[in-house]
């Protein structure tokens, strides 16, 4: 990575962080209708879990 995509992608980071932020939201909303007896902890631990794996497989499907 050359210096200047460094210095654009840290510029990026708050901007990255806030939308996985919404992403995880979004989803925990989802498992809190979708599932009647929800374990809070449980789904964000799924839903990170799925997130990595994700982004895993855009990485992989990118290269």
């Amino acid at each position: 990575m050359s210096q200047m995509q460094e210095i654009e992608i840290n510029r990026y980071h708050k901007r990255i962080v806030k939308d996985v932020r919404h992403l995880i939201e979004h989803y925990r909303e989802i498992m809190a209708w979708d599932v009647p007896e929800n374990d809070p902890v449980e789904a964000d631990r799924l839903i990170f879990s799925a997130v990595r794996s994700a982004i895993d497989e855009v990485e992989k499907e990118s290269k």
